[in-house]
């Protein structure tokens, strides 16, 4: 792995590429008549700016470092061009791929110019999860351990209540001074942009096109709240089965380290977690891939062979072998993540490890891979998703058709000695709803957070009663220990999403937008019927279909010709452009009502009391009563 010189070595000399190329954009000069200022040299300049920006998009898959995302990289080096752009009187051009290439080009032209302050923030805030600075609870003088590598082992493997109370406390209180000084220069940036006419979060939102999608998020946040509670109510006693009575607090909220660790456990043979039907044991898939000999290649040709199904154009040999490379032993991080470049010439780094996640993970790669192809038939600007999530929602249609029962059974011949009755159905949808059901909640109080401090709404000094305050009204959770006086309890995700290759607003978009995709596919090519125990929609498979294959290609041919609210409008019968969750509930429907029964049977209170942590602890008036 790539030493912190080697990286900012590569960093510099990426950086120092884009400023000769920005450099030669800056000798281009265009002629200040105005009559040069319409349609056609228009065109004539974005044909400079297209030249310059595939040059740079060639050096950036030869030298990037992944501390700056692609899209901003490619922002900047644009950045001699938007004085000129912005002269044009754009908005009245007639032709409208003409007018939708400058809007999109010219949202850099807000943001300033990237320095060593922002680059170094960023590199803080993305490795965060790898830096030691834990000691070891057994060898107190050991202080080496990281999150992701080690203590996010601790919190998936043991089940000693004082082990993972201690890392949780420590991994917070021994929080290097830098991070935090990171997440407020990030908090700075965004204050600094806000206009008379845009708050922060309008620009945090820019690429959206909405400054008011976190109303949007927190009303999917709603719509799901029911099945939650249900969920929450069930872990709660399961927790207090595991653990004992005296492991929940009287206000029914769960401690904080216990929810980390159901959501680290959800696929583990060995879990916290209770199957609904313990006696039946869902397969090891594992052991079904390594009895049928796969190799890591063999997953990509499996992927791209989905698509071939479907309709999409075959890849030629030649361009599997230069574009599809095998990576290094020991990259990609714990989880082995591939890396795509799609930007310029494409190319796919794939994981040389065999296993379920990862084939899962090949799929929606090669759907990235097909994303490209299609949406780089447009000139620079237009060649972009159609906003940050998109074509991982698209990904996640893919991954809920490839992984269920069907397709693992008729189509790769795995498990051919389970018959996936409802019951085992049911264990299924569980595991699913386990890593799903209990992220996406957490994910939307990230971003609910950030957007109150950059917007304001809430003084530095209640930072972290806030974070809690919202942990228990979208969650009902809250921490497990006191940690020290002036520390943030944000986990390393929260500081994660602030930067943008993971922002929070993704995870929350793709994963939604996925299952509305997923269903209307399903809908459309009859494999699933409403009110049908025989054609649900968690046993829908696209393989073989060439309408859900051209369905999926027209919205990846959109690329940014049009924003992404234009884009989904065939997802409804009333083409309607906003997201719901109408799909992520009816896929889960069979499991929300087997655990809503459960419950009443075993008369468990759904539900849990508040505590404003922000009024020192003070119990409000109404905190005998169940509120959320």
């Amino acid at each position: 792995m790539a030493s912190d010189f080697e990286h900012w070595v590569l960093s510099t000399l990426l950086l120092t590429t884009f400023i000769c190329l920005a450099q030669s954009a800056e000798n281009y000069t265009f002629p200040n008549d105005p009559e040069y200022f319409n349609e056609e040299g228009a065109q004539r300049l974005l044909n400079r700016v297209n030249d310059v920006y595939w040059a740079s998009a060639t050096v950036y898959r030869q030298y990037a470092d992944d501390t700056l995302s692609p899209e901003i990289l490619m922002r900047e080096k644009l950045r001699p061009f938007y004085e000129t752009m912005q002269k044009f009187d754009w908005r009245n051009f007639v032709d409208p791929l003409l007018r939708r290439q400058f809007e999109v080009i010219l949202r850099g032209a807000k943001y300033p110019p990237i320095d060593y302050k922002f680059k170094r923030a960023t590199n803080t805030l993305k490795n965060m999860s790898r830096k030691k600075w834990v000691c070891n609870k057994n060898e107190l003088t050991n202080c080496q351990m990281a999150f992701v590598h080690q203590i996010k082992s601790v919190f998936t493997n043991s089940d000693d209540l004082d082990e993972l109370k201690y890392y949780w406390k420590e991994w917070r209180n021994k929080m290097p001074t830098d991070v935090k000084e990171a997440l407020h220069y990030y908090i700075s940036y965004y204050k600094n942009l806000s206009t008379a006419d845009m708050a922060p979060s309008a620009f945090w939102y820019d690429q959206y096109e909405d400054p008011d999608l976190l109303y949007e998020l927190e009303n999917l946040m709603k719509a799901i709240r029911p099945f939650y509670r249900e969920m929450h109510a069930h872990l709660r006693n399961v927790l207090r089965h595991k653990y004992g009575n005296d492991v929940i607090p009287p206000t029914g909220l769960i401690p904080h380290h216990l929810l980390e660790q159901v959501t680290y456990q959800a696929w583990k043979k060995e879990t916290v977690l209770k199957n609904p039907f313990p006696q039946r044991k869902l397969p090891n898939l594992q052991t079904e891939l390594d009895g049928v000999g796969l190799k890591p290649f063999d997953l990509v040709n499996i992927s791209v062979q989905f698509f071939s199904s479907m309709g999409f154009r075959n890849f030629t040999e030649e361009f599997m072998s230069e574009h599809f490379i095998e990576m290094e032993p020991g990259t990609g991080g714990p989880d082995c993540k591939s890396r795509i470049f799609d930007f310029g010439e494409i190319e796919l780094h794939y994981c040389p490890r065999v296993y379920y996640k990862k084939l899962l993970q090949t799929h929606a790669d090669i759907t990235a891979v097909q994303y490209a192809i299609a949406k780089n038939n447009f000139r620079v600007g237009l060649n972009q998703e159609a906003c940050p999530g998109f074509g991982a929602a698209l990904g996640e249609a893919v991954i809920l058709s490839v992984s269920n029962p069907k397709h693992l059974q008729q189509r790769l011949g795995l498990l051919q000695n389970y018959e996936y009755d409802d019951i085992l159905n049911l264990n299924r949808l569980y595991r699913m709803a386990a890593h799903t059901l209990l992220t996406l909640p957490t994910y939307f109080v990230h971003e609910k957070l950030w957007v109150d401090i950059i917007d304001g709404k809430v003084p530095p000094e209640h930072y972290n009663c806030h974070y809690w305050n919202l942990m228990q009204k979208y969650m009902g959770v809250e921490p497990p220990l006191q940690t020290d006086p002036g520390v943030y309890d944000m986990p390393y995700k929260f500081y994660e999403g602030i930067v943008d290759q993971h922002r929070s607003t993704k995870k929350i978009f793709d994963e939604f937008l996925g299952y509305q995709i997923y269903r209307v596919i399903c809908l459309n090519i009859g494999e699933f019927e409403r009110r049908n125990a025989y054609k649900p929609l968690d046993n829908c498979d696209f393989y073989g279909n060439k309408f859900a294959g051209k369905f999926l290609y027209d919205m990846m041919s959109s690329g940014s010709s049009k924003p992404w609210r234009e884009v989904i409008k065939p997802l409804t019968w009333i083409h309607a452009t906003n997201m719901t969750a109408t799909a992520f509930l009816e896929y889960f429907e069979p499991l929300n009502t087997w655990i809503s029964d459960d419950n009443i049977n075993k008369n468990l209170r759904v539900g849990w009391m508040p505590i404003d942590k922000c009024k020192l602890g003070i119990v409000p008036p109404n905190a005998t009563t169940v509120v959320y």
